[in-house]
């Protein structure tokens, strides 16, 4: 495969291996930090540091950075498609698996998936990747690019925020109102690196006073869990049943932080039912049906329901839905009943 050259249209400010993380979901950032400083990425025709900040309109030169050897690694994997053409794939990914291989679980993984049904048909899966992600525990709405060129164009379309994703979640409480957002910002837990914290505007001020430890090192090389920055974050919510002790929400993210509805929903004391990490934290403060619901999910109550966007190549408008997975179905059943 050639080296690949994209143009970076960035919203903000952005460093050189943040941008490609994002942009190469089947990509591990440390990977992409050791290409940058061996100098395999060029920016403008140059090499530079992992922490270099793009600003837009730069011209990246990228080495082909074929997912960890799927040809090896892949095994069937059962996936619900939804939608396959040459172009990409629609997969209403199962709560518990892996988007992409991470760490020692480089097999059975969507991508894996995918890469051995492909070779199954007889078809090229040279060009096959990820475009965004969803959580490891999150159900719903994926979409996988075949070949190179759709998922350039699927990839800046995430990043100027013309791909639509809607989110259904199951919250412990009664919502106050219909409709609202949630403004609070976002930065990595000090105390517990694994999980993120929302803070409201003065939290935040206080937080960005305190840090007194660099992510980034004298190298170039940034540690995501130091890095102890409020991001700003924008959550929109709207009520779609009213249940007993729990509210069914529609969720639509307008920044795209880790775990952002998560923690903005356990900001505003509304978590997810079956959070391991934001949920209720005393469940003797629940409702005895909501309390058996939460314990019985084992993973968030979260599941990504509509995916709108303009087909890569044909840019005829795409929209599909994946309806709640059983378990959630089975949570809103249970608190539908205890309500009446």
């Amino acid at each position: 495969m050639q080296s690949e050259r994209i143009v970076v249209l960035a919203r903000e400010r952005v460093r050189l291996d943040v941008f490609l993380t994002r942009r190469l979901a089947h990509v591990s950032r440390n990977r992409i930090q050791r290409h940058i400083a061996a100098g395999d990425v060029l920016v403008d025709g140059k090499p530079v540091r992992p922490s270099h900040v793009l600003s837009g309109g730069e011209v990246l030169e990228l080495p082909p950075f074929a997912a960890r050897q799927l040809d090896r690694a892949s095994q069937p994997v059962d996936l619900d498609i939804l939608y396959e053409d040459e172009d990409l794939v629609v997969v209403n990914k199962p709560a518990g698996i892996l988007v992409h291989p991470v760490g020692s679980e480089f097999r059975h993984t969507v991508l894996n998936g995918l890469h051995f049904a492909l070779g199954q048909r007889g078809e090229d899966a040279s060009e096959l990747g990820v475009v965004h992600r969803l959580d490891r525990l999150t159900s719903g709405l994926l979409v996988v690019a075949k070949r190179l060129g759709a998922r350039r164009a699927l990839s800046q379309a995430v990043e100027e925020r013309r791909v639509h994703r809607a989110y259904v979640g199951l919250a412990a409480g009664d919502a106050p109102g219909e409709s609202g957002t949630i403004d609070f910002l976002i930065r990595r837990d000090p105390s517990r690196p694994t999980r993120m914290q929302a803070l409201d505007a003065a939290a935040a001020a206080v937080a960005q006073r305190s840090i007194v430890r660099e992510h980034v090192s004298a190298s170039g090389y940034s540690d995501p869990r130091l890095d102890l920055r409020p991001r700003r974050a924008r959550t929109h919510w709207s009520v779609l049943r009213r249940l007993q002790g729990a509210t069914l929400l529609r969720l639509e993210l307008e920044t795209g932080r880790t775990h952002q509805i998560r923690v903005h929903l356990q900001g505003i004391g509304m978590p997810l039912l079956g959070d391991p990490l934001y949920g209720p934290a005393a469940l003797e403060s629940l409702p005895p049906a909501v309390a058996a619901v939460h314990q019985r999910l084992g993973r968030p109550a979260l599941h990504a329901a509509v995916l709108a966007f303009a087909h890569p190549r044909t840019g005829s408008s795409m929209r599909l839905r994946a309806p709640l997975p059983a378990d959630l179905r089975a949570a809103v059943e249970a608190l539908a009943v205890a309500r009446a």
